[in-house]
């Protein structure tokens, strides 16, 4: 692949869109604002498992969480989101989701809950209350999660291979 300015060559670059299911958007067409929608759709499609329990705001002053299918403790959970939160002026607002697979929140001050979560974000709010940066976590807490059940004392090897039954890792007990 030759590679022009970071980039490959605009024909690789269609091959690689056309192999991943993208169709681009036609030139001087009367469908454009459609064929547009659909070209967004396709991709926000591929990446909605990634979106799931991101942080966004859907005002200068308010949060909510994306929902969507996720993976926890080796369970497929859904998470619909509720209504959208007014943090605290002036402070830095955690963002979690409780094993209830429901939204909390609290000011850095209090710490993040004892109990076991998924941290999703920390977020920034100045004195006017507006929301001024998001700092995503979720990769974080899964791969710490990860990291936590599957340790070399828990996970029974054979060979230097895991030992896997009906598709699951075999966790000693």
């Amino acid at each position: 692949m030759t590679m022009n300015g970071g980039y490959p060559a605009e024909a690789d670059i269609d091959s690689f869109l056309s192999g991943r299911g993208f169709e681009l958007i036609t030139e001087n067409n009367p469908n454009f604002i459609q064929e547009f929608k659909q070209f967004v759709f396709g991709i926000l499609n591929a990446l909605d498992w990634a979106g799931t329990l991101g942080v966004y705001c859907p005002s200068l002053t308010t949060f909510n969480v994306r929902g969507g299918r996720y993976l926890f403790a080796g369970e497929v959970k859904t998470y619909t989101p509720g209504s959208a939160v007014d943090p605290t002026d002036n402070d830095t607002t955690y963002i979690w989701l409780d094993s209830d697979n429901t939204v909390a929140s609290g000011i850095d001050g209090s710490g993040w809950p004892a109990t076991e979560h998924i941290k999703l974000a920390e977020i920034d709010v100045d004195s006017d209350g507006k929301i001024t940066a998001i700092r995503d976590l979720r990769g974080q807490t899964f791969l710490q999660y990860l990291r936590e059940n599957l340790t070399a004392e828990n996970v029974i090897c054979k060979n230097n291979q895991v030992v896997c039954k009906n598709n699951e890792v075999v966790i000693k007990t």
